[in-house]
């Protein structure tokens, strides 16, 4: 069992798991790219494919993390 003042801890900085998310989301897209192969993604609600080319882009445009799932209403960009 764990001491639950220590997972509401944990939980509330939120900005250290905000930051591991976007971490593994660039790795991710890097992989993609480096294999020049469309990656999925979650976009209103919907999953797309995203084309190397845009892949490329936003790594250019030096984005940190794939959009689509954080605010799902918004149609984000990747």
């Amino acid at each position: 069992m764990t001491d639950s003042g220590t997972v509401r801890h944990v939980i509330a900085d939120r900005s250290v798991i905000d930051e591991a998310l976007r971490r593994a989301a660039a790795a991710a897209r890097r992989e993609y790219l480096h294999a020049g192969l469309s990656m999925p993604v979650w976009r209103s609600g919907h999953l797309v494919w995203i084309e190397p080319s845009e892949l490329e882009q936003y790594e250019i445009d030096g984005h940190a993390a794939t959009g689509g799932h954080e605010g799902a209403e918004v149609d984000a960009a990747v």
